[in-house]
């Protein structure tokens, strides 16, 4: 059942361009995408990238607003509180907070380490797990998935662990049309949502190739995926013969089942963004005292230039919308502004209290 494999995985390619943030893009000349974050205040700031701007202060009922997750119709933005406990839901046309959740009672504090709202925004899943507080103790209960009724407030089913191995934290995502539940673990296993039943299974536990070591294969977001929804990033691997960890650029696709890769080197502790384009990649090597840019190459398959500046100890990296520039950001109140091409400082934006969370929604073309 060759067709009925691609066509649900294709399905999957498809929530990277319907989910907000993961939209496609040939050419980033011209674009501009907007940030939201949370912060040590009361509020989600809205920063717009070609203005450099703060353009929306969004009240929220909880101070320091952490994970932000925008609905597939970009109508909703779901707001974790800071002890993973409370999320708010945020009106985006009204641009105000109208309604929350929780599932602590009395004793026994439930912290959500993973939500995913259905497309539909009628209900969600949960990732949830249960501490109770006892006379001479804390009961911890083991990680559940759950659905969520966002209008009852209720848990309605208990999704089972695939393979009944359960996980302190895992990855999942919907398709676009809500139907199939997507898990990201060894392999990626779809379940239907009606019954929770497998309906396929990426085995991505075997190496690509035979004589290879098992892969860690790029499935990050990006605000910038490729076209058709591919995902491209850093893969890492040990050599099974040299027992030496080394790393190099995979390209999955997902529709085919397939993967495309080729080694840089060693294995370094840099991160990855990919350009607007798809043409580069970016990253940052941070070490105490020792801080680097990189930029890769894509279509050279290389590391094109390492360049070394005064970093901080945390940082993140995003690209420009439009490809001109490159944030610095995370861990304080600022975002540092470089020049694309020639990595030069231009400027530092700095907001009133240091961000938590950020998520960052391309505009549409």
């Amino acid at each position: 059942m060759i067709w009925r494999r691609q066509a649900l995985f294709a399905g999957l390619l498809a929530t990277c361009l319907a989910f907000p943030g993961l939209l496609s893009g040939q050419n980033g000349d011209g674009r501009n995408a907007h940030w939201y974050l949370g912060n040590y205040g009361k509020e989600i700031l809205v920063w717009d990238e070609a203005s450099e701007e703060i353009v929306q202060r969004i009240e929220t009922r909880y101070a320091i607003p952490t994970g932000l997750t925008m609905s597939a119709d970009r109508t909703r933005l779901y707001v974790r509180g800071p002890m993973a406990e409370i999320y708010e839901i945020i009106d985006l046309e009204r641009n105000e907070s109208i309604d929350e959740f929780t599932l602590t009672r009395g004793r026994t504090r439930t912290w959500i380490s993973g939500f995913q709202p259905h497309p539909s925004n009628a209900w969600a899943v949960l990732q949830i797990q249960d501490r109770t507080k006892l006379v001479d103790r804390y009961e911890i209960a083991d990680p559940q998935l759950v659905r969520f009724d966002l209008s009852t407030k209720q848990v309605t089913d208990t999704i089972p662990w695939p393979d009944e191995t359960q996980r302190e934290g895992v990855g999942f995502r919907f398709s676009p049309d809500g139907e199939v539940l997507y898990i990201f673990m060894e392999d990626i296993v779809a379940l239907d949502t009606d019954d929770w039943s497998e309906v396929d299974r990426w085995d991505l536990s075997a190496p690509p190739q035979p004589g290879m070591g098992a892969m860690s294969l790029p499935f990050g977001r990006s605000p910038y995926q490729e076209a058709e929804g591919i995902y491209t990033g850093l893969f890492r691997m040990t050599d099974p013969v040299q027992q030496r960890r080394m790393m190099g650029i995979a390209t999955v696709d997902m529709a085919a089942q397939d993967v495309d890769f080729y080694p840089l080197g060693p294995s370094e502790g840099v991160s990855f963004q990919i350009s607007p384009d798809g043409t580069k990649g970016y990253g940052l090597r941070s070490e105490i005292g020792d801080y680097e840019v990189w930029k890769f190459d894509l279509l050279g398959r290389r590391v094109s230039e390492r360049i070394p500046f005064a970093g901080r100890p945390r940082m993140a990296l995003m690209p420009s919308a439009d490809g001109s520039r490159l944030f610095i950001y995370n861990a304080g109140s600022t975002i540092d502004i470089y020049d694309e091409a020639t990595f030069e400082y231009l400027r530092t934006f700095t907001f009133d209290a240091d961000m938590t969370s950020v998520t960052i929604v391309a505009d549409p073309q």
